[in-house]
């Protein structure tokens, strides 16, 4: 067999090998990115859990925080145009059930406010704190 032709036949094989081996890497890559997205997740619910215990809730309950302007203040209820609120509401306008009527007792229409969520859920969650910023 001629050198040129050994020379073509080894090449070849090395780029089939070389594309087989990219393909398979790329996969498990994507499998990774997966992976690592759902790990992020986790540790990103425990932190909120553990902000939340922090402050004295009960086990299983998390907490957010965010950022918005207050729209409208009802005794037990704050309406507030937030940024999102990473891990539970993208941004929009959204009602909040107070803990307590005097969350809303300093504050007037228009306000910039911080404020802490509370709960397992949106449907159960509960402002705990708010401050002007």
């Amino acid at each position: 067999m001629p050198v040129w032709q050994v020379a073509l036949v080894l090449n070849l094989t090395f780029a089939i090998a070389l594309g087989v081996g990219y393909a398979g890497w790329g996969r498990r890559v994507g499998t990774l990115d997966r992976e690592l997205d759902a790990a992020r997740a986790q540790v990103e619910r425990l932190e909120r859990e553990r902000q939340a215990c922090a402050g004295g809730a009960r086990p299983g309950e998390q907490q957010w925080n965010g950022r918005g302007v207050v729209r409208a203040i009802y005794p037990r209820l704050l309406i507030v145009t937030h940024e999102e609120i990473r891990g539970l509401l993208p941004a929009r306008t959204t009602s909040f059930r107070a803990a307590s009527p005097a969350l809303g007792a300093s504050l007037r229409v228009g306000d910039p406010v911080r404020f802490s969520l509370r709960g397992t859920v949106l449907d159960d969650a509960a402002l705990v704190a708010v401050e002007r910023w």
